[in-house]
């Protein structure tokens, strides 16, 4: 199976369910991230794909998988849900040896086995903002400024869940899509979406800081904003309400 056939695949399995699905060569990772974090394993022109869940992933995929009563719900359900969803969609494609990383997956020294917010640049999906563009940086230098990605439809209102590594997929001549610089360079605006996401970013402010065509729904948002260790309640809660609406 060709680049071709494996993409639309993955569109077809994953789009209506809420993801996005962005492909990039394992050189343009490699070129960009320290030699420690770099994908050795792999030959440069190896094709991989980069999966985002969009707004629409909650109650489109979601919120199925918690309410069937046969999911065990006490370990991240999110994290359970995406899992699943993402290993069906490679099963299909048997003839495939396929590594599939998580934006959890880490190391026994702790270090991330890939640096998410890279991929989501170099991969064309969003554009990565940090304090190392600046000319003019105004923030602390004994302060650990996290930089943040912004989706030019979405803003903040994504996450990067994982990356597919096609290990026997090459595809040197893959065009390279580039990140949409929703900023156009505007420093005093990526001075702005830091602040936003390193000192409040429990307010959500970062996620709007462009229009948007989408943002988590109300029953999204309540769920994030719930810690994780009453989350088990909540979606409980919505089990027994969807059970008396039955």
């Amino acid at each position: 199976m060709d680049f071709e056939a494996v993409y639309d695949l993955l569109q077809a399995d994953l789009v209506n369910s809420g993801f996005e699905i962005h492909p990039f060569l394992i050189s343009w990772y490699n070129s960009v991230v320290d030699p420690i974090f770099r994908l050795t394993d792999y030959d440069d022109d190896t094709v991989a794909f980069l999966i985002i869940s969009t707004p629409t992933m909650f109650e489109k995929t979601f919120l199925p998988y918690a309410l069937n009563r046969h999911k065990d719900l006490t370990r991240d359900p999110i994290d359970c849900c995406v899992k699943e969803k993402i290993q069906s969609a490679v099963e299909k494609l048997p003839e495939h040896e396929i590594d599939v990383l998580f934006d959890y997956d880490l190391w026994p020294t702790r270090r991330p086995k890939i640096i998410m917010q890279t991929v989501g640049h170099i991969s064309g999906a969003a554009y990565f903002y940090s304090r190392h563009q600046l000319i003019n940086d105004p923030f602390p230098k004994d302060r650990n400024m996290m930089g943040v990605c912004i989706h030019p439809k979405y803003g903040g209102w994504f996450a990067l869940r994982s990356v597919l590594v096609f290990k026997t997929l090459k595809c040197s001549s893959l065009p390279r899509v580039l990140p949409v610089d929703v900023f156009n360079g505007d420093e005093a605006l990526i001075i702005d979406v830091l602040q936003r996401f390193n000192y409040s970013w429990q307010d959500s402010t970062y996620r709007n800081v462009i229009p948007v065509i989408a943002t988590y729904s109300t029953l999204q948002q309540s769920y994030f904003q719930t810690k994780p260790i009453d989350r088990f309640v909540w979606l409980d809660n919505i089990r027994q309400m969807n059970n008396e609406n039955v």
